[in-house]
């Protein structure tokens, strides 16, 4: 993540996530924590970007900032739940029917796709432009 992302995302999660000292201990671990979780929203969102490509080349579109936001709550809010499928209480239950994000979240995203090109496909276009 680059310090111009860190810097523009890392104040709007903490409005999201306010600090806890009973959760974090301190200051500096809060803000390891919050730059983990946008460090793995990242590579979650670009992923399904560009799923072909070696995406660490990339930076976040700017118009996906509110995405990675809403992604790191979520996997801030599963970090308590890891592993859990149903749990019920008192006539009370709860159900999670995936180990990671939202399915709806996932589906605000569209991949990057394009014509793969291999060896023949190249020597084909050779063959043509050289009249063979």
């Amino acid at each position: 993540m680059t310090e111009n992302e860190l810097d523009t995302l890392l104040p709007l999660l903490k409005k999201r996530i306010p600090y806890d000292e009973d959760i974090f201990g301190s200051n500096e671990l809060y803000e390891q924590a919050l730059t983990q979780l946008l460090e793995d929203s990242r590579g979650i969102l670009l992923s399904k970007l560009y799923p072909f490509e070696d995406y660490g080349i990339y930076t976040i579109p700017a118009h996906k900032y509110n995405w990675v936001l809403r992604c790191a709550v979520e996997l801030y809010n599963l970090a308590d739940k890891s592993g859990v499928t149903s749990y019920a209480e008192n006539d009370l239950s709860w159900s999670k029917f995936s180990d990671g994000i939202s399915n709806s979240l996932k589906s605000e995203l569209i991949s990057h796709v394009g014509i793969p090109k291999n060896s023949s496909t190249e020597e084909i276009e050779e063959e043509t432009e050289n009249g063979d």
